[in-house]
């Protein structure tokens, strides 16, 4: 610090006793394609991953990592309660 001003000095900065970040902060975000083809609106890996685990989603690429939404239509989710009831 500078005694007659009281600021720092760029020789502080200089000899490294300011830190300086360098990290760059880069938003990792997940392509999402819709059962039908249409791009959707990008999400969070863990998101990604969660509907990957629960059968939701498959893996269309790696990079960029881009996931794919596994459609039902309504005459799909019917026989699938149907079947269900039967058993």
């Amino acid at each position: 610090m500078n005694e007659i001003t009281g600021s720092h000095s760029h020789s502080e900065t200089a000899a490294g006793n300011c830190r300086i970040s360098t990290r760059v902060s880069k938003v990792v975000r997940v392509q999402v394609v819709a059962s039908d083809g249409r791009v959707l609106n990008p999400c969070h890996p863990a998101r990604a991953r969660e509907l990957i685990r629960k059968g939701r989603a498959l893996r269309l690429s790696r990079y960029p990592y881009t996931i794919r939404l596994i459609g039902t239509s309504p005459e799909e989710t019917e026989a699938k309660s149907m079947l269900q009831e039967a058993s």
